[in-house]
């Protein structure tokens, strides 16, 4: 998996970038990610290992954890993942995916992405899914911006 694409490493960023530290409040909303995306231990502390080598190393710290509030934001867009509809919008966001012309290097960030919500399957059937069959994307859910960016649907002008 490629960890730097995945809703679980957005978090640590918007937990820690702001100003070098991290709060009480967003360690309890990381927790609170993990068991909203069904991210076992292990691949949670192989994540945070990462993350702590690559980015932490080098963070100033400069505050006390203002990450608190964009990370509350993000969980709270992780209600999306309980509408029966998630999986359609998955499958449609494949299909616009493909529509907009996919890199591997696209693919292989996107279904990351995906797959930590648990809707990896949904999305690579969207791909895969002749004519109309995978619906058509009305609009983005805010947790899955930052693949609809990722593959170009979205740019930071939209």
């Amino acid at each position: 998996m490629m960890e730097e694409h995945t809703p679980f490493w957005h978090a640590l960023e918007l937990a820690w970038c702001g100003d070098g530290a991290l709060s009480l409040h967003s360690v309890r909303l990381l927790d609170a990610m993990q068991q909203m995306i069904s991210l076992d231990d292990s691949t949670r502390a192989a994540i945070e290992s990462r993350f702590e080598e690559e980015i932490v190393a080098d963070l100033t710290r400069a505050g006390f954890g203002c990450g608190d509030q964009p990370l509350a934001a993000l969980v709270g867009t992780l209600t999306f993942l309980d509408d029966p509809a998630a999986q359609e919008v998955a499958r449609a966001l494949g299909k616009s995916a493909l529509l907009a012309g996919l890199s591997k290097e696209r693919w292989l960030a996107s279904c990351a992405w995906m797959d930590q919500l648990g809707l990896g399957t949904p999305f690579m059937e969207g791909v895969w899914l002749e004519g109309d069959d995978a619906g058509e994307l009305a609009r983005v859910p805010a947790v899955l911006v930052p693949v609809a960016r990722q593959i170009g649907l979205i740019n930071d002008d939209n």
